[in-house]
């Protein structure tokens, strides 16, 4: 690496962990209930948005705001525009006892930046942000422009880069740090959809009766607690049976029963990597003694076919050499007497495509007398190895470590997919546990001031031309 970048790198470092901490410290989580017109994702997400915007202007960059959709900040006049896409919402930070520091504390233990967002994707957008300041600082001659282009709603859909798109500059190409180092050319597809069936209520009458199940909060994050409430309480050998089942909780009231489900969280594109409470209280309740004869059907239904985290039951496991198995998410569940839903999210392989996936996906659920209504449906993103923006790319990388890195696929999904000639590149590391969505979420300090190096000398490599 060039010595006048890496010194320039070095001496900002504190200053950027400084202003990722504080980034952190913004509950920059979408909300339904504080969405307005000035704020489209809520007063907490356009928060982070300015003060990122604030910080690149305190730096001398000049700076864009669209429509608190989405910010930018840009470097150079003259030239192709190259993109860097990162993103400044997080998802939810789940149940705070799993954390061991609070999880907006933007905690530093032992060398590494606790927080939700430290990793995905706040830690990676100041990274590159600074990379552009030293890369400025340099005083190096560009050759092309560069804009960060910073979304606020990547987690719930992305129509922030969607709007953007609508009356903003394109890039000629682009990369988000927002995946898996060396790189990633291919990515899955997303199918986004729910379930949903009504029933007629069970008639009032003595006995147990379910009353409502819910879990999760959202599509791309397994959920990690579920609960079924009923009327009227299950027996005592039922009861000391349940007490006996892993992570699973029961209370009895004069009322009624409750029965809880602990999971464990974890990104949609690798759910094996989580435990699914809402399919452990599913298999649960399916084994116990309860009225409601179509009620009960659907939820015994339910419980099979969701069971498992490839769609094996479903009848839509399938794979591909390229980017590997698809996967299925049973992301949120919200049951009543008289109304299921259930919302999935579906990565599956480049090489398929989702409306086979939806037609095996609808015939299985004929069965269960259910069908399939898409949300959204976005395709697998594929570029070439052999494309300049690809080498240049992984030139940068393997400067910075001395490995020899090769493209790789993964199931989540970026901005790149929105546009043509792009792909995600960092900032987790070969071999390193993925953290993003999941409680205790940090990035090692070592790791950003590597991240911002490759970042660094990538940028600087297309400012060479």
């Amino acid at each position: 690496m060039d010595l006048v970048l890496q010194k320039l790198v070095d001496e900002s470092f504190d200053s950027m962990v400084a202003d990722i901490q504080k980034s952190i410290r913004i509950e920059s989580v979408l909300k339904e209930e504080n969405i307005t017109e000035k704020d489209p994702f809520g007063s907490n997400v356009t928060a982070a948005l300015t003060s990122f915007l604030e910080n690149a202007e305190k730096m001398g960059f000049k700076t864009g705001n669209v429509d608190n959709y989405a910010g930018y900040v840009d470097l150079g006049d003259k030239g192709e525009l190259v993109g860097i896409l990162a993103h400044l919402d997080v998802v939810p930070e789940g149940k705070h006892e799993l954390w061991d520091v609070p999880p907006y504390s933007a905690t530093i233990i032992d060398g590494k930046l606790y927080g939700r967002g430290s990793a995905d994707d706040k830690g990676p957008a100041f990274a590159a942000l600074y990379a552009m300041k030293a890369l400025r600082d340099s005083g190096m001659e560009l050759k092309c422009r560069f804009r960060l282009i910073v979304g606020l709603d990547e987690e719930s859909g992305g129509r922030c880069i969607a709007r953007y798109l609508k009356t903003e500059e394109h890039p000629a190409c682009s990369f988000s740090p927002d995946a898996n180092f060396p790189l990633i050319n291919a990515e899955k597809g997303i199918l986004r959809g729910y379930i949903e069936k009504t029933f007629l209520p069970a008639a009032e009458k003595p006995g147990l009766r379910l009353k409502s199940i819910k879990g999760g909060s959202r599509y791309n994050v397994v959920p990690d607690e579920a609960e079924a409430l009923f009327y009227g309480q299950i027996s005592a050998d039922e009861a000391s049976w349940l007490r006996e089942i892993p992570n699973i909780t029961v209370t009895l009231t004069d009322n009624g029963t409750s029965i809880r489900a602990e999971g464990l969280s974890a990104h949609a594109m690798e759910p094996q990597r989580g435990k699914n409470a809402v399919s452990l209280l599913l298999k649960t309740i399916a084994s116990l003694n309860w009225g409601g004869t179509v009620l009960r059907g659907w939820i015994e239904f339910a419980a099979e076919k969701f069971a498992y985290y490839y769609g094996e039951a479903l009848n839509i496991a399938t794979e591909d050499e390229m980017s590997g198995v698809l996967t299925c998410n049973l992301g949120i569940i919200d049951c009543s007497e008289d109304k299921c839903k259930i919302s999935l999210d579906i990565r599956y392989p480049v090489t398929k495509k989702g409306e086979d996936v939806i037609s095996t996906l609808n015939e299985t659920l004929k069965e269960g007398g259910a069908c399939f209504t898409v949300d959204k449906d976005k395709k697998p993103l594929f570029v070439t190895p052999d494309a300049p923006l690809v080498k240049k790319l992984l030139t940068a990388y393997n400067n910075i470590t001395g490995e020899n890195g090769v493209p790789e696929s993964i199931g989540g999904g970026t901005y790149c997919r929105y546009l043509d000639n792009a792909v995600s590149f960092g900032p987790l590391f070969p071999g390193e546990i993925e953290l993003a969505h999941q409680p205790n979420e940090n990035i090692p300090l070592e790791n950003l001031r590597k991240i911002t190096y490759i970042y660094t000398e990538a940028l600087r490599l297309f400012a060479e031309g």
